[in-house]
């Protein structure tokens, strides 16, 4: 067990967390409407982000998480990167 809990570890997987929950919402939306399958793609990867990022916060909570849980600060800013670009996909505006 770790004696301290990494605090930039944990704010970066609970806002990896966070992002990826708001930003699954619009393509499920979407996809609800339209059937389209982009959207359910996208709203799926969303989900598995927030899902990773659930991991990463557990392994980052004092509570003897298992080892496997953890993640080093590097990983965690490529996957916040990768969800403030899926983020960005979903407000983008179409061209009319």
């Amino acid at each position: 067990m770790r004696a301290t809990v990494g605090l930039t570890e944990l704010f970066v997987a609970v806002l990896i967390v966070g992002i990826s929950c708001v930003n699954a919402a619009a393509p499920a939306a979407a996809w609800w409407r339209s059937h389209d399958g982009r959207f359910l793609l996208l709203s799926t990867a969303n989900v598995f982000l927030a899902l990773l990022g659930s991991i990463w916060t557990w392994g980052e909570l004092p509570w003897n998480p298992p080892s496997w849980t953890a993640a080093q600060l590097p990983v965690l800013g490529l996957v916040l990167l990768v969800a403030v670009l899926f983020l960005a996909t979903t407000l983008w505006p179409r061209r009319t």
